[in-house]
């Protein structure tokens, strides 16, 4: 798999890192817009653009939508896109494509070697790998001595014990002071 084919799936994580939003986001804007994304390279790189617009220009999602399918529309090789941001023409917006796509490279590698291949079926149990818990706490630095040495006792002395704790951490609580009735005046 190299980063540059652009039917390259990705999982739901990888493709909302490559867009730089949270995965919130890209459900939302992709509900928004009626779109049902493919999580392949060719839609992120499409809703990067959106998500460009819309967060550092403003621009609502509708129409960062159609402007990002404008921008893209051009040869790879366009150093620089103009596009008409408003209906009049008043106004024009700038993208460099080079830089974007320069960019959406650098995010698409991160995304894919931090991410990990998209695998099937479920996920790899945690349970099989895990160490014993009582080894793990004394590698964290837990002191054991006190759990090992209840565990020595008997049933018997440690209900004891319990008792014996429970009537102090009684004999310690402050008595209710009595709220005494005002004589009427």
């Amino acid at each position: 798999m190299t980063v540059t084919d652009d039917e390259t799936s990705l999982t739901r994580a990888q493709f909302a890192a490559v867009v730089r939003a949270d995965e919130k986001w890209v459900e939302n804007t992709s509900r928004a817009l009626g779109r049902r994304l493919a999580y392949t390279t060719d839609e992120a790189r499409w809703m990067g653009v959106v998500r460009l617009l819309a967060r550092d220009f403003g621009i609502r999602v509708n129409r960062a939508a159609d402007l990002a399918e404008e921008a893209l529309r051009h040869p790879r090789e366009s150093r620089v896109v103009s596009l008409t941001a408003v209906d009049d023409g008043a106004a024009t917006l700038v993208i460099d494509l080079a830089r974007y796509y320069s960019t959406f490279a650098a995010a698409l590698s991160a995304a894919i070697s931090h991410g990990g291949p998209r695998r099937r079926g479920r996920p790899p149990s945690t349970r099989r790998g895990r160490r014993d818990p009582v080894s793990a706490a004394e590698s964290f630095g837990v002191d054991l001595s006190l759990l090992r040495e209840a565990i020595e006792r008997s049933p018997a002395e440690r209900l004891a014990r319990l008792d014996a704790n429970a009537s102090f951490l009684s004999a310690l609580r402050p008595v209710p002071r009595r709220v005494r009735p005002r004589k009427a005046s």
